[in-house]
């Protein structure tokens, strides 16, 4: 993938729309559109880097001020089809890289974790459609003066990304998880679990696990709020590490309508992207 791919989906990305986070008191939008892109760089336990560039689609239906209904439709790219880094997009809208190796290293075939395929030829980049992902939340209780926010969710990820390629684990997935988040004044503090359900595909160990979002936001000015989140995951795959890694994010509201969230990660643990970050704009109806 060449430079000018990368400048011209930054620039579809910045001219998308953008999601405000409106207070609750305030009237919900009937629908939220948004258009990103993030990139993740790590070796994952192999002996090459893979470089991925993942581009999401995200409608959200408000059908009441408590009950919204999403889909995610993602382009991905990466540089080598040796493994799948399929992102935990299911329960986190961004979240950690996970790893299913295709040839040795965590969840694969064999022991040999090299640049090559079984014939000595290098693996080739690759890129098409994601797997496509359906969530449904309801907040079960508003924000009161001493109750947080809290909001149960389920999520449902399609197969729909090549197996072949290396862009899925070609199986279906589920999850239901909570959140919970509280404002003291201008300083907000959020919590996220999810319990995913994993397919089990013939010779990648995958294996169910748990994912969380841990973090704390300030409201800088009327228009900007910095966050710093921790995330992590369980092993998704035998042999596989926990992933951890470390996110500083930014949200910054440029109309009524429209806003943008930037952010920037870098990895902790071997089965985490080594460094990462990402542009997403948002447009609410």
């Amino acid at each position: 993938m060449n430079l000018y791919f990368i400048a011209s989906s930054l620039f579809l990305a910045m001219l998308s729309p953008t999601w405000v986070y409106a207070a609750e008191e305030e009237k919900i939008p009937t629908v939220s559109v948004s258009l990103g892109v993030e990139f993740a760089s790590g070796k994952y336990g192999t002996d090459i880097t893979t470089d991925t560039v993942y581009m999401p689609l995200i409608v959200t239906w408000f059908p009441t001020a408590r009950l919204d209904v999403g889909a995610e439709i993602p382009f991905v790219y990466q540089s080598s089809s040796l493994v799948t880094t399929d992102i935990f997009r299911a329960s986190q809208v961004n979240g950690t890289a996970k790893l299913v190796a295709r040839q040795g290293g965590p969840g694969g075939k064999g022991g040999n974790h090299s640049a090559a395929s079984s014939n000595g030829a290098a693996e080739p980049a690759t890129s098409g459609m994601g797997d496509i992902i359906l969530r449904i939340g309801y907040v079960a209780l508003a924000e009161g003066r001493r109750a947080p926010r809290i909001r149960p969710s389920l999520f449902v990820k399609f197969p729909t990304a090549s197996e072949r390629d290396g862009l899925g684990t070609g199986e279906l997935d589920a999850g239901a998880g909570m959140e919970v988040s509280k404002w003291f004044d201008d300083l907000i503090v959020t919590a996220e679990a999810f319990y995913n359900y994993q397919g089990k595909a013939a010779g990648l160990g995958l294996k169910n696990y748990v994912s969380y979002t841990v973090g704390t936001g300030y409201q800088l000015t009327d228009r900007f709020r910095p966050l710093l989140l921790v995330r992590g995951a369980s092993e998704p795959a035998e042999d596989a590490t926990d992933l951890l890694e470390l996110r500083a994010k930014g949200f910054y509201e440029i109309t009524r309508r429209t806003g943008i969230e930037m952010y920037a990660a870098k990895g902790i643990t071997d089965s985490s992207p080594d460094y990462g970050g990402g542009i997403t704009m948002y447009y609410m109806f």
